[in-house]
């Protein structure tokens, strides 16, 4: 299980630094168009096409390493006073609901996916189709959802079996910490 478990996590990193790079050209694009529309009149036609179409790859290549580092928003006061065992029921049960979520949101994807390619829908300007994208984005959030389904395996190991490395909490100091 480490050796996929890593292979996953490692695979998760590659996904958002592509996802960041492409943030990065939009951002970029998007500066040059603005630019060529101030000092020459002349904007960069397109622009919006691509801005609409790659954004929702980039947003879906960064959900699954979020799903791998554990970066989600979480609330331990009631595991920290229930003790070790209740705080790892409390984090099997997190991941069940995220994993819920995110195969949800992959399910409902693909109907959205398939709509778009037999409706044939282009971008207005360039005219590229969209379909490709939005599969991208799909194919995205299922990896997301098996990221997130080995999370689960790891907290279920870690409650019932006591190995693993269970829950991967932040470092930070508690700032509240009288101590």
């Amino acid at each position: 299980m480490n050796s996929i478990d890593r292979g996953l996590r490692n695979a998760t990193h590659w996904l958002a630094l592509i996802g960041f790079a492409g943030l990065f050209l939009l951002a970029l694009m998007t500066t040059v168009d603005v630019l060529m529309r101030w000092l020459f009149s002349a904007p960069l036609h397109g622009v919006n096409d691509v801005s609409a179409v790659v954004m929702g790859v980039v947003i879906a290549c960064c959900i699954p390493a979020n799903l791998a580092e554990r970066k989600n928003i979480s609330v331990e006061i009631l595991g920290a006073m229930a003790g070790a065992r209740t705080s790892l029921a409390l984090s099997a049960f997190s991941s069940v609901v995220v994993l819920v979520f995110i195969s949800l949101m992959a399910w409902q994807f693909v109907p959205f996916t398939q709509g778009v390619y037999r409706s044939g829908r282009e971008t207005w300007v360039l005219a590229w189709p969209i379909w490709p994208w939005w599969s991208a984005a799909t194919l995205l959030l299922i990896f997301a959802a098996i990221v997130q389904a080995a999370n689960l395996i790891r907290d279920l190991m870690a409650l019932f079996v006591g190995r693993g490395t269970g829950p991967r909490r932040s470092a930070a100091p508690d700032e509240f910490d009288d101590r």
